[in-house]
């Protein structure tokens, strides 16, 4: 069964697949006031208005395995990762 997270984060909805997460954290190194670790060493989010939005996409981005996913909420549009 796939679980997602999801979060309104500022000016970006946050979507975490947790399936995808190999607990590398450098989304917690790069924004530790938006995503934790949980009991299993997978991330959460842990506060929508934790950390800038320029350092919630430089999380995301830094993710091995695209885990995180970042919506614009203006304008509906996936910002990361980007669609081909």
């Amino acid at each position: 069964m796939k679980t997602d997270t999801t979060q309104q984060v500022g000016k970006y909805l946050i979507k975490v697949t947790r399936e995808k997460c190999i607990s590398a954290a450098s989304c917690v190194a790069i924004a530790p006031h938006t995503f934790a670790l949980d009991e299993e060493q997978i991330v959460k989010i842990i506060n929508q208005s934790g950390d800038a939005p320029d350092l919630q996409l430089l999380a995301a981005q830094s993710c091995p395995t695209m885990a995180i996913t970042i919506i614009d909420t203006e304008t509906d549009e996936q910002v990361w990762p980007q669609e081909n």
